[in-house]
């Protein structure tokens, strides 16, 4: 074994590559954008950690001699690679990513199914090796290659049976996650995510009629949103409550099993997971009106997807946190404007300029209006069920906690943003308290800042008043 092997293969890796690259269909669009924003969360770590490691299903060593069968001539061949990269050979994984190449090329020339678990396990072992080898670079070659393979072959008739489409989305959309761990470009990462995603939609709309219907029937919210028109919260209610969520009889969250989740099944959790990483992305981009429209559908599917309840309440806590963000935009916005206008009087008499002020703050009032309802819904739904509020470390659940903590926390803010300075003190206090109690450290720093910041404005107010009555 030596380099030209791994030379060899990445050179015929970058030729499919190129070659993949030029026949695309990815034809998207502010349409495109808005259909899954709109269409349909939660952390990667809490997936990652679900797991073990994202590789779990498909890697050999967890599979071997139980589903699937190699041909007789290759079986020992991996047995050899499985040995080298385990501690029993001191981790080799070069020998281990040399051998896993050539079980690679063996499985060509028997035209094995490139779509098979068979092949695309050995595609995600040497991806893992490579990355191993900190070669990231070749990693991330691999599973691009793997999802625009599955991207075209889902939209290819006749490629794939209907029976095993749903299995091959569940494959697509965790090599989704996993090369968005080992990728750096931004624009690439939110592509792909926009792609996959739209494709895993169309699948569960085609499903369900009722989703559909219910997909429909919203689209034009979603359009205003992305497309930046005034919003209409008249009509929000948030998701949070006895109606959506269920309790057993010791009075713990569980699951809904009337629901019909079909639709949603097998990749109903890489399907919310890949929606999260949008959001995220959108985040990264400062698409505030994107990742905002994209979590408040995320959060109305995860519920008729019979989600975790846990991953409700959270996903809802950050729904109010970006409704914030969203207000914070505006206002932002209106601060430009005012200062022109008093810059320039003549601004104010503008009708354009009248119009947007109206339409700023609206937008702003609205997203304040919202977000303070997505807090209060999670806790008064935690108030009147004690086992949330006052047993948070019997939750199996961390994210039952955490939400409850944010929802503190985002109260608090917006009572400082208010200038209701004794509810925010009142509010981050309670949130540092939820913050340590769970172990939420990420919390705990900003609830922190947060309430010395609010001490500092009380204080200083205290002292204004105190040299009004002076004069």
């Amino acid at each position: 074994m030596n380099n030209r092997i791994v030379s060899e293969f990445m050179s015929t890796l970058r030729s499919k590559y190129s070659l993949l690259g030029k026949n695309q269909r990815w034809i998207l669009s502010v349409g495109s954008a808005a259909a899954v924003t709109f269409g349909t969360g939660y952390y990667l770590t809490k997936y990652r950690d679900s797991r073990g490691t994202f590789l779990s299903p498909y890697t050999y060593s967890n599979s071997y001699s139980e589903k699937y069968r190699y041909p007789n001539q290759l079986e020992n061949y991996l047995k050899q690679a499985v040995w080298d990269e385990s501690n029993n050979s001191n981790y080799n994984y070069t020998d281990s990513l040399h051998k896993y190449i050539e079980v690679l090329n063996k499985l060509q020339e028997l035209n094995v199914n490139p779509l098979s678990d068979e092949y695309t396990r050995i595609e995600l072992k040497i991806a893992e090796m490579f990355e191993k080898l900190d070669l990231h670079e070749n990693a991330k070659n691999i599973y691009l290659e793997m999802l625009y393979r599955f991207f075209e072959s889902l939209n290819t008739s006749g490629v794939v049976p209907d029976e095993m489409r749903p299995e091959l989305i569940r494959k697509d959309l965790r090599v989704l996650i996993k090369s968005l761990e080992v990728n750096k470009d931004l624009d690439i990462g939110k592509r792909n995510l926009l792609a996959h995603l739209l494709l895993a939609q169309e699948e569960i709309l085609i499903r369900s009629p009722e989703l559909k219907k219910f997909f429909d029937s919203k689209r034009e919210k979603a359009e205003k949103l992305v497309k930046g028109r005034p919003i209409d919260g008249s009509d929000f209610k948030p998701f949070v409550s006895d109606e959506n969520l269920k309790f057993n009889e010791d009075g713990y969250m569980i699951m809904d099993i009337q629901k019909n989740t079909s639709a949603w099944e097998p990749f109903k959790e890489e399907f919310f997971t890949a929606r999260d990483l949008y959001t995220a992305y959108c985040l990264s981009a400062k698409d505030v009106p994107s990742a905002l429209s994209c979590k408040m559908t995320t959060v109305q599917w995860m519920v008729m997807a019979d989600m975790p309840p846990g991953q409700i309440l959270l996903a809802q806590a950050n729904l109010g946190a970006l409704l914030y963000l969203q207000a914070e935009k505006f206002e932002s916005d209106l601060f430009q404007i005012d200062s022109k206008c008093k810059m320039d009087p003549r601004f104010v008499e503008d009708e354009k300029v009248v119009k947007a002020l109206r339409y700023l703050r609206k937008n702003r009032d609205t997203c304040l209006q919202m977000a303070n309802q997505c807090y209060d819904s999670i806790l008064k739904f935690s108030n009147e069920h004690n086992k949330l509020r006052y047993h948070m470390k019997d939750q199996l659940d961390s994210s039952i906690p955490q939400a409850i903590a944010l929802s503190t926390y985002g109260k608090g803010i917006l009572n400082l943003h208010n200038g209701i300075l004794h509810k925010a003190e009142r509010h981050l206090s309670d949130a540092i308290s939820l913050a340590k109690e769970t172990d939420f450290e990420e919390l705990l720093k900003e609830a922190e800042g947060e309430l010395k910041k609010t001490k500092d404005l009380k204080k200083h107010n205290n002292s204004l008043n105190k040299n009004t009555k002076v004069l």
